[in-house]
């Protein structure tokens, strides 16, 4: 394998742990949605106020994160392929899209953190 290779070959083994880790936030943001559907249903709902609340902000903050984390690594392949001198038209575009991935996850965390103690709906996130 070359040196090419091998950075590829590792941001695409972190791309995909990130990827996983969406996973696992929309099945949060699932149970999230169902908590709010028991409670508009006046049944017994998952979590309490505080509980979802918490792990709203929780979520959101973690889809921040890999927000961010996409976009290292859509800058950081760029490098790599301008390096070896094989850059596509393309990896300038995966950039704009993350950073407006990144702009949405911003915004969706800032809503969260704001309506911590006015939940309207519970969860809608950015996937």
């Amino acid at each position: 394998m070359t040196n090419y290779d091998l950075e590829e070959a590792e941001l695409i083994t972190f791309q995909i742990a990130l990827s996983v880790i969406l996973l696992f936030t929309t099945i949060i943001s699932i149970s999230l949605s169902y908590d709010y559907l028991l409670k508009i249903k006046k049944e017994k709902p998952l979590y309490s106020e505080k509980e979802a609340s918490d792990i709203l902000v929780f979520n959101r903050l973690i889809m921040f994160i890999v927000s961010l984390l996409f976009l290292y690594i859509n800058v950081r392949d760029q490098d790599v392929k301008v390096k070896e001198g094989s850059q596509d038209r393309f990896s300038s575009l995966q950039i704009i899209a993350s950073i407006l991935s990144l702009s949405s996850a911003i915004i969706v965390l800032y809503v969260g953190v704001l309506s911590v103690n006015n939940i309207v709906s519970e969860e809608n996130p950015t996937i």
